[in-house]
Parts: structure tokens; C-alpha cells; sequence
């Protein structure tokens, strides 16, 4: 099995996770990784064993558990790493509503699947996703806005930006 290490690297497995990709295309075979860090939990543990397909030209989806390839600006750049879609190309992402909740054009997302969040208090740090407050950032076209369930322990789009939707490689499936 191929092994994700990295402290922030992470993948969720929930009911709200679609499929992603080509569908015009056969049935990509699916391969197994095993999550090496908690910033997805409590959806995945360190440790846990999921399944990925692969995928080329990924078309992005809301929702979507995806393992990728970090830019080179994001700490753990020479490890894959999973994370959630929250919005992609041309929507608008943000938090919080008064409630904490994370918008996308807007509308505020449910996020069911979601561990610790990060305190409503702690200002931004363009290196530190502790703080729950961002944005509004605009998604560029073609790219992703990602991130981790547990955020108090993800560094991800929120403080990274987004990345290219190239850089997805796979659509976890269990």
C-alpha cells in the first residue's frame, strides 16, 4: 500500500464526498493509501486505509475528497496530500457567518463532516491555518479551494490559496 506522510496530510471518507473526474471515460482502477496525518478526522484517523480512483482531467465537485499534489509554495510540496473541495473555479469562498460558517457564493455551507475548528478569534496567518476566519477569495477557473475536516490542525487553501485542479490525482471512494 502507498503510505501519505505528512503532519498535515489527511483524507475524510463522508457521505457528502462525490466522484469527481471524466465520466465519459472506463472505470479508472482504484488504488489504497494510508492516511499519514489528523487533518481530516474524525471522518479519517491517522493510520486508517482508504480507497482512491484515479483520475486525469479532473473535473472538480463541491464535496469531493481528493488526493493531489501540493504547489511548491505549501510545506509538504513532495507529498501527496487529501483534503476536501469546498469551492471551485469561479465561486467565491469565505467565514464565517455570524454563526461560523464557512459561504461559498454566499450560501453557508453544511458542513457535516467537520472536526475542530479553528477559533473565531485568531487573526490570519498567511502560514498558519489556525484561525478560522478568511477570505472572500475568488476561485480562479480551473483551480480548487481545499481543506482539511479537523481545520484546527490543516494548513490548506485557507491560508495557502487555492491550487490547480491538475494538481488532483484522486477521488477518494471508500
Amino acid at each position: 500500500m502507498k503510505r501519505l506522510v505528512s503532519m498535515i496530510a489527511a483524507v475524510a471518507f463522508a457521505g457528502a464526498a462525490g466522484c469527481g473526474g471524466d465520466t465519459s471515460a472506463p472505470a479508472a482502477a482504484t488504488e489504497q493509501f494510508t492516511q499519514g496525518g489528523g487533518s481530516m478526522e474524525p471522518g479519517i484517523k491517522p493510520g486508517q486505509v482508504i480507497t482512491a480512483r484515479r483520475v486525469t482531467g479532473y473535473t472538480p465537485k463541491r464535496g469531493d475528497v481528493v488526493l493531489f499534489h501540493p504547489p511548491a509554495d505549501w510545506s509538504a510540496k513532495d507529498t501527496p496530500m487529501l483534503k476536501r473541495v469546498l469551492a471551485v473555479g469561479g465561486e467565491v469562498v469565505a467565514c464565517c457567518t455570524p454563526a461560523g460558517k464557512v459561504t461559498v457564493n454566499g450560501a453557508a455551507l453544511d458542513e457535516t463532516y467537520l472536526g475542530e475548528d479553528g477559533p473565531l478569534d485568531a487573526q490570519p496567518n498567511p502560514r498558519s491555518c489556525l484561525a478560522r476566519r478568511f477570505g472572500p477569495v475568488a476561485v480562479p477557473q480551473g483551480s480548487v479551494f481545499l481543506a482539511g475536516d479537523h481545520r484546527v490542525a490543516s494548513n490548506d487553501s485557507r491560508c495557502l490559496g487555492p491550487i490547480p485542479a491538475s494538481a488532483v490525482f484522486a477521488v477518494v471512494t471508500g
